[in-house]
């Protein structure tokens, strides 16, 4: 049985390339654009792992991130962003319920940190 995957990103083009690349390791996933989106889906799809954006496009994926922790606190989150922060954001953002924070850029790093969150070797 494959792992439901919830990906949460405000750009279409990059949802289409993150979708491609974990169905193709094989992976289900559900990919919303806003915020609204993703809390109604959250209890639709029953994700295994939420990938999500910090910038959604006017919205909070922080804020997202909190309900998200509140509602379904057994699910992994990993932000995946291409915002830069600092360390000591990042490290806010961990203590918070981010499994992971990655900037978006190479698929195979967030392949790994999928793998890692998911506990599959």
């Amino acid at each position: 049985m494959s792992k439901m995957i919830l990906f949460v990103d405000d750009d279409r083009h990059w949802r289409l390339v993150v979708q491609t690349a974990l169905e193709e390791a094989g992976y289900d996933v559900v990919t919303v654009g806003d915020a609204g989106e993703a809390v109604l889906r959250l209890d639709q799809a029953r994700p295994s792992l939420i990938i999500l954006d910090l910038d959604l496009g006017g919205e909070s994926g922080l804020m997202l991130m909190k309900f998200a922790k509140q509602h379904h606190p057994e699910v992994p989150v990993i932000l995946y962003t291409g915002m830069e922060h600092d360390n000591q954001f990042v490290q806010r953002m961990l203590q918070q319920g981010a499994q992971r924070y990655l900037r978006k850029g190479r698929l195979e790093d967030l392949l790994d940190a999928v793998q890692m969150a998911l506990g599959q070797p």
